[in-house]
């Protein structure tokens, strides 16, 4: 994701925000943002430096009661700020998500919920890394019905609706 971020802060038109959730201490020390972020509540400041330095908005959420950290779910903090969007600028919202299973499979019912294009990294186990083995697969839907992906060649990236659907 931090990739994905450093791509759209080449892209004057995005202004990208990103949501980051851990239950474990964060791999960084977290600081309190300078960027304004409308839909965001009061007190959720926790930030990522790197991000706050390249100027892209992020905000810290975990059930472990981190200083300045949203204490829920990514989830429930995209929807505080999805709802306080107008129409037109949720109609601009594309969501990224990569984490573990049933957290993606949250995203794609938020996406869903707020009819959002979303794509999401999967983490499979991948046995061989080439190709080989199939242990990677999962069910994608596609235009001709369900079809098996091996994540290592046809991933990890897919569109959450044909992963979750």
């Amino acid at each position: 994701m931090i990739f994905l971020a450093e791509q759209l802060k080449t892209q004057p038109d995005r202004q990208p925000l990103v949501l980051l959730g851990s239950e474990v201490p964060f791999p960084f020390t977290s600081q309190p943002s300078r960027i304004m972020v409308p839909g965001i509540p009061d007190g959720v400041i926790g930030s990522m430096p790197l991000l706050e330095d390249w100027g892209i908005a992020s905000r810290l959420t975990s059930l472990q009661g981190y200083a300045g950290c949203y204490q829920g779910y990514i989830t429930e903090l995209a929807r505080h700020w999805l709802d306080a969007l107008d129409t037109q600028q949720r109609g601009e919202v594309e969501i990224f998500s990569c984490g573990p299973h049933p957290m993606l499979e949250a995203v794609a019912r938020l996406a869903r919920d707020y009819e959002l294009p979303c794509q999401v990294s999967l983490e499979e186990y991948m046995a061989c890394a080439v190709r080989g083995c199939a242990g990677c697969v999962v069910q994608v839907q596609t235009e001709n019905g369900p079809a098996m992906k091996r994540v290592c060649v046809d991933g990890p990236v897919f569109e959450a609706g044909a992963v979750f659907g």
